[in-house]
């Protein structure tokens, strides 16, 4: 019956008389929103007129039915219950795969199919969505591959992974992306094999792939008219999450242990040369103990060479600020040594100092060796990114270039410490010459080459002026013309000098730049006889030529001895 309908929908009554909670009476209207039906309202369809005032409504009768206070149902009753897709959408879990699509699109591609993954803001974005990616798989526990490999990664990499995380590195990714077949370490190449290779294109593939399937079932999902059910869903998800951690895997695992097989064999020279150092250690300790020359010992002796050859080749490869010289042998070694012995402190400063710094930086690099024997792992692959062991290299090869020069050649050598003492000798007699040498002055660029142009022509010079200006000994050449007419000149003023031995001092103030009383010029030449500023002024000359004529070796020679 009509009236039966009528009560159970709108007066929430059943056929059988009992009460609904959720009835609310037209008499309460007035408090809530009144449902808009429009023109098939409940009214229309049962006879009402809707024309009559409210006040009226009360009494209404239809088919003998009279009306009295029509309820509505309230807009603040129960909806009907949600799916479980209308559930998932409204989740926390559909908001990590909406965040997830976002990071994705985030990512920038470039034109030659490939991901920016080296700027700054490339690697954030990528980080941002392998993290999400990660939170997938912990959300909707995905059945992961174990990582129980990186137990054998070394101490470097395993630095880089947190435990019990999948942890997916962008520096991965990157090189699967990259796909790079071989790469130069130290200058050497190797080559990834085939196996890496393939894996690193499936991961990037499978980088790619995963972003689609994610996609693709947000889409899905958001439409409201999508007749799936929520397990399913669930079970894609987890599917496409499993297939990208499964290929990350296989790719992590052969790439990082090729990389550390690279980088061991890279480090080859720097372990060879910490295994030689600790039988060097064991040798002085024994010899120590012992009191004995370690140098009479002919095993410790090849152990030392063999360690000078290893340091050649890391200089070689690593020392990128210097030369690279691999030419530096023990030889060098033993000569500094044996100066050491020989020389007493006083005699000739720049040449003890030379074969005390060979000696010093030869110690420091074994010392370097002692602290990388710790822990090898320190040890960047590429030797030349290590800045303590560049700073190590660039003195053991300045130093030792400088040995191979002149304490290997013997004449070299003796012109290096007549020169030395020289100067130290002069230093300590004339004020103004040893204010020059403390403020390396530009002066001693002309002082010091003529005084060796005025030992020259006592020869006494030990053939530094013949070594560094040959042409000044041909009188073929303008500058042998110039020496041919000072040696005249200086040979008259000494005949005409008081006394020889004073007319060499004069000349050896006026060069260095010393205050002369014009008294005792006078006496050691007489003015009828003073030829002394012509004199000067050849041996000036000559002094800028040989400087000039072999600028680098003359300027390499004079650091030497002043340093």
């Amino acid at each position: 019956m009509i009236e039966d309908q009528y009560n159970e929908i709108f007066l929430g009554e059943s056929s059988n008389g009992e009460d609904l909670e959720s009835v609310v009476h037209f008499s309460n209207r007035s408090s809530i929103s009144t449902p808009y039906f429009g023109d098939n309202s409940i009214e229309t369809e049962l006879g009402i007129n809707t024309n009559a005032n409210s006040s009226n409504k009360s009494s209404i009768h239809t088919n003998s039915v009279t009306i009295k206070h029509v309820p509505f149902r309230a807009s603040t009753a129960p909806a009907r219950p949600l799916t479980d897709i209308e559930e998932f959408r409204s989740s926390s879990d559909f908001l990590l795969l909406e965040h997830t699509i976002i990071c994705a699109s985030q990512l920038n591609y470039l034109a030659d199919n490939r991901y920016d993954l080296e700027s700054e803001q490339g690697q954030r974005c990528c980080k941002k969505l392998l993290n999400q990616i990660e939170k997938l798989c912990e959300t909707f526990k995905v059945p992961t591959t174990s990582r129980d490999y990186r137990k054998n990664f070394s101490k470097a990499y395993r630095v880089l992974y947190k435990e019990e995380t999948l942890c997916y590195l962008t520096e991965i990714l990157d090189s699967a992306q990259e796909a790079f077949p071989y790469l130069y370490v130290n200058g050497e190449k190797y080559v990834f094999s085939n196996e890496v290779l393939q894996s690193g294109s499936e991961l990037f593939q499978m980088f790619l792939k995963i972003q689609n399937s994610l996609k693709e079932i947000y889409s899905k999902v958001y439409e409201e008219s999508f007749p799936g059910s929520l397990i399913k869903i669930k079970e894609e998800i987890s599917e496409a999450l499993q297939d990208f951690d499964h290929v990350w895997v296989n790719f992590e695992k052969i790439y990082v242990h090729e990389l550390m097989a690279i980088e061991s064999d890279a480090r080859r020279f720097i372990t060879e040369a910490i295994d030689i150092e600790k039988t060097l250690t064991r040798f002085e300790t024994h010899f120590s103990i012992k009191q004995q020359v370690l140098t009479d010992n002919l095993d410790y002796r090849l152990s030392r060479g063999k360690l000078v050859g290893l340091i050649g080749k890391i200089n070689s490869v690593a020392n990128i600020e210097g030369k690279g010289r691999d030419d530096l042998s023990v030889e060098i070694l033993e000569a500094a040594e044996g100066i050491s012995r020989r020389m007493s402190n006083g005699q000739s400063k720049c040449v003890k100092n030379i074969a005390n710094k060979i000696s010093k930086s030869f110690e420091g690099l074994r010392e370097l060796l002692r602290k990388y024997e710790l822990n090898i792992e320190i040890v960047d692959p590429q030797l030349k990114n290590n800045p303590d062991l560049v700073e190590a290299l660039i003195s053991f090869e300045t130093s030792w270039e400088r040995g191979k020069v002149y304490l290997l050649n013997s004449k070299k050598c003796n012109k290096l410490i007549f020169l030395s003492n020289y100067i130290e000798t002069l230093s300590g007699s004339y004020s103004v010459f040893k204010e020059q040498l403390e403020c390396s002055e530009s002066e001693l660029f002309v002082t010091i080459p003529g005084l060796l142009v005025l030992k020259c022509l006592e020869n006494e010079d030990r053939g530094i002026c013949q070594s560094f200006c040959p042409p000044m000994f041909d009188e073929n050449e303008s500058i042998g013309q110039v020496w041919k007419r000072l040696k005249r000149s200086y040979n008259l003023g000494k005949l005409a000098s008081s006394s020889s031995h004073e007319y060499v001092d004069l000349l050896t103030g006026l060069i260095i730049g010393q205050q002369i009383d014009n008294r005792f010029r006078t006496l050691v030449v007489s003015a009828e006889f003073d030829n002394i500023d012509h004199t000067l002024n050849k041996i000036k000359n000559l002094a800028v030529e040989i400087h000039r004529y072999k600028p680098s070796e003359w300027n390499r020679f004079l650091d030497i001895v002043l340093s």
